[in-house]
C-alpha cells in the first residue's frame, strides 16, 4: 500500500524537524565546548596567579619581620630588662 500525500509530507516535516533539532543540539554542544575551554584557560591563569601570590607572600615572610615574632622578642627583651632592673635594685639596696 502506498502512503498518502499527507503522510509523505508529514514524514518529511518530521524528518526536517529532527534534522533541525540535531543541528541545533550540535551547535549548542560546540558552544558549550568553547565556553568550557575559555573557563579552563581562566582557571589555569588564576592558578598561576595564585601560585605567584603565594610565592610573593613567602618571600615577604622571609624579608619582613612578622608582628608575632617581633612581639615575642620584645617580650623577651622586656623580661630581661626587668630582671636586670631588679638585680640592680638589689645591689643598690646592699650598699
Amino acid at each position: 500500500m502506498r502512503p498518502s500525500i499527507f503522510e509523505r509530507y508529514m514524514q518529511t516535516g518530521v524528518q526536517v524537524l529532527l534534522v533541525t533539532l540535531i543541528i541545533w543540539a550540535g551547535s549548542e554542544l560546540v558552544k558549550l565546548g568553547q565556553q568550557s575551554v575559555v573557563l579552563e584557560e581562566r582557571l589555569t591563569m588564576q592558578d598561576l596567579m595564585l601560585q605567584e601570590m603565594r610565592h610573593e607572600l613567602k618571600s615577604w615572610g622571609d624579608t619582613y619581620y612578622r608582628t608575632v615574632d617581633a612581639r615575642r622578642e620584645l617580650d623577651n627583651l622586656e623580661g630581661r630588662i626587668n630582671n636586670l632592673n631588679s638585680r640592680v635594685s638589689e645591689l643598690e639596696g646592699l650598699r
